[in-house]
């Protein structure tokens, strides 16, 4: 159903080549990409399919998109779009692609998190693979936002067979840069593997954390995990079914790289038995050389647990605003950095909190001063 009468093509002029984009599925990702390219990208017309209707009427009343389609409608609302991006988890696909095929699309994306099923099950000239690397454990369309993207990686897989011209190629790569991510071309295989070490474990182990504390919690162990291992064990929040099609799609490359997770946990296991303290104390300094060696900058596959990002405006006083805020409601930052900061769109404040607690409250703190953050 439209949401006017006019012409679709009759658009204002945008800086963008881009004029028509398609999005299937309105869940965070979905909706978050909409509310990008509406605030950020022109304004394109944007066109969205989602069997949920309450998700599409509710992105149509906010201006959002501009059309929308349900089960019922088809997918003719992506006729002639230059790029329709599909929103929707991998096992989905095999359904959509032959709906889509023959609709005279430019090009036609992904976003699933692994990439060598998706290139080996969609054989079609006019197809990029794609994963923005930039997520939450919620869920849905209400919990979409326009900075999701901001800083993160974007990574791209084009196929041996790919004939998209390069000029729409880098035409969806700029798309990409104005919704504030980094696009980055990358081989199918290389990604799986390196997103299977930094995005697919982690949600296995936060699990199997969070799993092993409910079958030892003898009434009081919860109260005792309420902070550092609620933390760690965040992303156990994630959508199960979602996870588990992900880990399932991506067992190729995660069943190799959890059995070396398994080796190192064995290998400490036994350390610790034989009490050899050096070698315990190296496992924890190796570890933690590496991991105070990650930059601190960018979004990588998941967020920091208590990390918090305030979008600035460009104007005098902005940052003091915020820390004098903080300060004055008790809240210590302990570490504090401006990420790619632009002169005429603001910037972004990355702050380190000392726990979660500290997070919310300041999260609440900061909505409720009128900043927008995540």
């Amino acid at each position: 159903m439209e949401k006017n009468k006019e012409d679709v093509w009759a658009r204002k002029e945008t800086c963008s080549p881009v004029k028509r984009i398609g999005i299937i599925g309105l869940g965070l990702i979905g909706g978050s990409l909409a509310r990008a390219f509406r605030q950020k990208a022109g304004s394109p017309y944007i066109a969205a399919y989602d069997r949920d209707t309450a998700s599409g009427k509710r992105a149509l009343e906010e201006g959002v998109i501009d059309a929308f389609a349900s089960p019922a409608d088809g997918y003719s609302v992506f006729q002639g779009c230059d790029i329709v991006l599909i929103c929707t988890p991998f096992e989905t696909l095999s359904h959509i692609v032959p709906e889509i095929r023959d609709l005279g699309i430019g090009l036609i994306t992904d976003v699933c998190s692994v990439k060598e099923p998706v290139m080996r099950l969609v054989k079609l000239p006019n197809f990029v693979g794609g994963h923005p690397m930039a997520g939450s454990e919620r869920q849905g369309y209400a919990c979409g936002i326009p900075t999701l993207f901001e800083n993160a990686l974007y990574v791209i897989c084009i196929g041996d067979d790919c004939l998209v011209p390069a000029s729409l190629l880098e035409d969806f790569e700029d798309l990409i840069r104005k919704i504030g991510a980094k696009p980055v071309r990358m081989k199918a295989h290389d990604h799986d593997r390196r997103v299977a070490m930094v995005s697919h474990l982690p949600h296995v182990a936060a699990s199997a954390l969070s799993l092993l504390a409910a079958r030892l919690d003898d009434g009081q162990l919860a109260a005792l995990a309420a902070g550092g291992f609620r933390d760690i064990t965040r992303i156990a929040s994630s959508d199960p079914a979602l996870w588990a099609g992900i880990s399932q799609a991506g067992s190729a490359t995660l069943v190799p790289v959890l059995a070396l997770y398994i080796e190192l946990l064995e290998q400490v296991k036994s350390e610790l038995s034989r009490g050899e303290s050096r070698a315990v104390e190296s496992f924890f300094a190796q570890a933690a050389f590496y991991r105070n060696s990650l930059p601190m900058t960018g979004r990588g596959a998941m967020d920091a647990t208590v990390s918090l990002t305030v979008y600035l405006v460009d104007k005098p006083g902005a940052l003091a605003s915020i820390t004098t805020l903080l300060g004055e409601n008790n809240i210590n930052i302990r570490n504090i950095n401006i990420r790619d900061s632009r002169t005429y769109e603001g910037g972004q404040l990355h702050l380190l909190l000392g726990d979660s607690a500290e997070a919310v409250k300041a999260y609440s703190l900061l909505k409720e001063a009128g900043y927008e953050c995540d």
